[in-house]
């Protein structure tokens, strides 16, 4: 099936405001100049037009993103507008941001730029965020007054919750009720840790212990079955799978696409191109090419190292158990950059994948489940009209 979407994780600078113990990217100074990202986002679209792309999700990433200056960005709104409009190339601008930096001045931003949506994260308990000189403490309280400030300014934030060993310990109802209560979201995806990046004491522990992950997510799940779904509560990627199991439509993250290398790079502040972000930002000998010294995108994308990881589900159907695997449709061996960060090998399948089989019987259970209890309603209320 031809692919007509595309996402590209511009990350501008890698400097950031938070000292995070178990931050995945080596933090310089770079900072992306305007005019590069104007050439970068045209040779991006001769590109994508000779391969029928027709939507464009540029990601915007760091490093931390609002270190940029709100000028900045506003200008690379206009950049995109006015390339989208002579493409017609739907270009779309989303966020990630730890919303340290977050205040008035980067109102209009979040507006224009951003349709007043964000994406953030808050662990709990919170072991490793830190600003800079400071500690976990510090971070969550003035974490908690930005995301408080933001939704008075009408923003939508999204949270992301990032696993540790403490998480697993206090259990799935602490864990819960955290988000849900104290937060009062009515929604929040979990994501894994891993050790990329240069080492530190944090990522020692990394990855969490499969076991105690497994239950967790047994714990955690039967806890929003139970309570949150009936509620409207979503915990992804847990609502996203049951939807996959239910229709087939996988709206899932790009952990779980067939290859995100077909339809994922990251592109980083001087113009390197790798698979994503955990790739430019730290592993250099992953990296595809240049987008600002090589004007043909198609051949950084043709290249030997790209191939590598387009290549990667099919030398994993080789040398791995995948084959056996009654989830390898949806799984296809994982994240290419939690299984190179641990191994350094890339050819290996994601190191997290017995506790994701785990997630993965849960959600098709639960799927199972529920066709039937509807099925059960339609059979009944069809009795029940003809009675």
């Amino acid at each position: 099936m031809p692919i007509s979407q595309f996402t590209v994780l511009m990350a501008p600078t890698y400097r950031c405001n938070a000292d995070c113990e178990y931050c995945y990217e080596n933090k310089t100074s770079d900072v992306m100049e305007l005019e590069d990202f104007e050439r970068i986002l045209s040779r991006m679209v001769i590109y994508f037009q000779s391969q029928q792309i027709t939507e464009l999700n540029l990601l915007w990433t760091g490093g931390e993103i609002l270190t940029m200056s709100p000028e900045w960005l506003l200008r690379a709104n206009d950049i995109s507008r006015e390339t989208a409009e002579k493409s017609k190339i739907k270009i779309k601008n989303s966020v990630q941001s730890n919303l340290i930096g977050y205040g008035p001045r980067f109102r209009r931003v979040m507006s224009e730029m951003f349709n007043d949506e964000v994406g953030s994260s808050l662990d709990f308990p919170n072991l490793h965020r830190k600003v800079v000189g400071g500690t976990p403490e510090t971070y969550n309280d003035l974490w908690l007054r930005r995301y408080q400030e933001a939704k008075e300014a009408g923003i939508k934030v999204g949270v992301i919750a990032v696993l540790s060993g403490a998480s697993l310990q206090i259990g799935a109802d602490e864990f819960y009720s955290y988000y849900v209560e104290k937060l009062g979201k009515s929604g929040f995806q979990i994501n894994n840790p891993y050790p990329g990046g240069s080492p530190t004491p944090a990522k020692r522990n990394f990855p969490l212990d499969h076991d105690l992950l497994s239950a967790f997510y047994i714990d955690l799940f039967d806890l929003w079955m139970r309570v949150g779904r009936p509620e409207g509560v979503s915990i992804s990627p847990f609502d996203r799978l049951i939807q996959y199991f239910r229709t087939g439509e996988n709206s899932l993250s790009c952990c779980f696409r067939e290859n995100c290398a077909d339809t994922f790079i990251g592109i980083s502040p001087k113009g390197h191109v790798a698979q994503c972000e955990g790739f430019t930002a730290s592993y250099p000998e992953c990296i595809f090419g240049n987008i600002l010294s090589c004007e043909d995108l198609s051949a950084i994308m043709a290249g030997p190292i790209r191939k590598q990881f387009l290549d990667r589900p099919t030398r994993l159907m080789e040398a791995a158990d995948c084959p056996e695997c009654e989830y390898l449709a949806l799984c296809h061996g994982g994240c290419p950059v939690h299984a190179y960060s641990t191994t350094g090998n890339l050819f290996t399948k994601d190191p997290d994948c017995e506790s994701r089989k785990t997630m993965f019987r849960l959600a098709r259970n639960a799927a199972t489940e529920l066709d039937r209890s509807e099925s059960t309603k339609r059979a009944d209320s069809f009795e029940a009209a003809c009675a």
